[in-house]
């Protein structure tokens, strides 16, 4: 019998190419000016976000096919995910030394420019995937890495609930105590000042120190503080990104590819071109929206446990309201149970109908760490992230063995679901890592004991910006037909929002539901917000 005839071996890039490709692109930021550079990201930026008039201030020339909304489908689309690598890898290379016979310089006023260094970049991904995809790299993993890059930048930050959502989380209590403490200046006011900043930005890219909010009530001293937070002196970036790449790329073991590079500008949005930073511009405004909302992670980690666990508890409130407030079912927060001596914790929303539990719900606020989402293998190198995971999901199973035992006095409705409701969206598109964590919490039941097949249901992980999504665009019917969906075999690796897109492509769903929720006490800043005079178009914001 014949030997069974194996696979070719996948063909890898070949060094020399990849370094080719990386000459070629970093030819383009070696002969740019780093200012024009800098006006051409803002007004390709403008000129794909409905701000053609702004945009046409700083880059007269373009086609008009340009003047689009980036999408993936536009061949005239940059998206922000690929403006942001620019940034970085301008923030990267150094010039070209001068030359007595002059140098070549990028003309940053004309949309070509844009589109020669954007497909340069284009084309040294493409070759870095080649590489590492024929070295080894499980093609679930890669998308996972790219889910991860993008989505973020396609659900975007200037909508109500992202803004209330982690202000409500980061911005309360001990932790906007710490803020005020270790800063110098309030949460309201940073975000205050911050939103004013991008009400300015997305009109004209250069802002002055003097920046004028005074007549909204923020300080010249504490517009100081704030910008000492976001700002970074362009060689100050320059430094900063280097350290950060290195430092990733040591955690790594191998260098990060360009297109999952880390970025500086996500803690530091704006940058000034002099030392004393009388000036300085957001290249993308949007990462200012992103600074005050998600970014004030940033500031409270400092404030190390205690604060996280406040935050943490805010979250599981939140989850709590927004069902509650959306929904028509009864939402209870977690309970003891069980003999004194010991008792555990149920999970930490019960969402019921007829006093049986429909939905219980585990809730992790923990952060993604940059190689949880970048990392070639995101599961080994950031386990302990991921262990929160398995973790939860076996709590629901031990939760759910205990009812059945009747540990617990709750009652199980006859289709109860097993749902991890995340802050972050830690596997999208990932099989192998939900099975990692799967395989992970039947280790930990297993260890447990007394926990059967029945008690180990589909565990449904969902991010919580896509159960916002559900929730404001279903009812009862149809959040309970996408819960019974996601444990069959078909929408296996699934993400619950495309569940629920499925499950309901054709039943006329009407208007989604509003945000539940009014920003007001959560920002006190929120009703002055129009004497920012901003043409912000965003329903979500109306």
């Amino acid at each position: 019998m014949a030997d069974a005839k194996q696979p070719p071996p996948q063909t890898r890039v070949s060094q020399a190419k990849l370094d080719y490709h990386i000459k070629q692109l970093r030819k383009y930021f070696a002969r740019a000016d780093d200012r024009a550079f800098l006006q051409m990201i803002w007004a390709v930026d403008a000129l794909q976000s409905d701000r053609e008039a702004a945009a046409k201030t700083i880059m007269p020339s373009y086609p008009r096919e340009a003047v689009v909304k980036s999408s993936l489908h536009s061949p005239h689309g940059v998206h922000r995910w690929e403006l942001e690598t620019l940034l970085i890898q301008l923030l990267l290379t150094p010039k070209e030394e001068r030359r007595a016979e002059g140098n070549l310089v990028l003309d940053c006023s004309k949309f070509d420019a844009m589109r020669g260094t954007i497909n340069r970049l284009r084309a040294l991904e493409n070759v870095e995937s080649g590489r590492y995809l024929g070295s080894g790299l499980n093609i679930f993993g890669e998308m996972h890495r790219i889910a991860q890059r993008q989505f973020h930048w396609q659900h975007g930050y200037l909508n109500m609930p992202n803004l209330y959502r982690y202000i409500y989380i980061y911005g309360q209590g001990k932790c906007a105590q710490f803020f005020n403490e270790a800063y110098g200046v309030s949460i309201n006011d940073f975000t205050y000042a911050g939103f004013a900043m991008y009400a300015a930005a997305v009109r004209t890219p250069w802002l002055r120190q003097e920046f004028a909010v005074s007549g909204l009530g923020i300080t010249p001293g504490d517009v100081q503080k704030v910008l000492n937070l976001m700002t970074l002196s362009l060689e100050q970036a320059k430094a900063e990104e280097r350290l950060l790449t290195h430092e990733i790329n040591r955690l790594h073991g191998a260098p990060i590819p360009t297109a999952f590079m880390p970025s500086i500008l996500r803690r530091h949005p704006l940058i000034s071109l002099t030392p004393d930073m009388t000036t300085f511009m957001p290249p993308i405004p949007e990462l200012i929206l992103m600074r005050i909302s998600s970014g004030l992670y940033y500031d409270v980690i400092p404030g190390k446990q205690p604060l996280l666990n406040e935050a943490n508890d805010r979250f599981e409130q939140y989850c709590h309201d927004l069902i509650d407030e959306l929904t028509d079912f009864v939402t209870r927060r977690s309970h003891c149970y069980g003999p004194k001596g010991g008792q555990f914790d149920s999970p930490d929303v019960l969402v019921t109908e007829d006093d049986e539990v429909v939905i219980a719900i585990e809730c992790k606020a923990t952060r993604l760490t940059y190689l949880a989402q970048f990392a070639e293998d995101p599961f080994e190198a950031e386990k302990k992230q991921y262990m929160q995971l398995a973790r939860g999901a076996f709590q629901l199973w031990r939760y759910f063995s205990h009812t059945r035992r009747g540990l617990s006095t709750d009652v199980l409705a006859d289709e109860a679901y097993p749902m991890v409701v995340t802050l972050d969206s830690f596997f999208m598109m990932s099989p192998q890592l939900s099975a990692s964590i799967l395989a992970e919490a039947n280790s930990l039941a297993d260890d447990e004991g007394e926990i059967l097949s029945e008690d180990r249901r589909h565990i449904i992980y969902c991010p919580i910006m896509m159960l916002e999504e559900v929730l404001q665009r279903g009812d009862r019917v149809t959040l309970l037909a996408a819960l019974k969906a996601a444990g069959q075999e078909k929408y296996k690796g699934w993400m619950f929002r495309e569940v629920f897109r499925a499950v309901t492509e054709d039943i006329e769903l009407g208007s989604p539901q509003e945000f539940p929720f009014d920003l007001d006490p959560v920002l006190p800043w929120w009703q002055d917000v129009q004497k920012l005079g901003a043409e912000i178009k965003s329903p979500e914001l109306d």
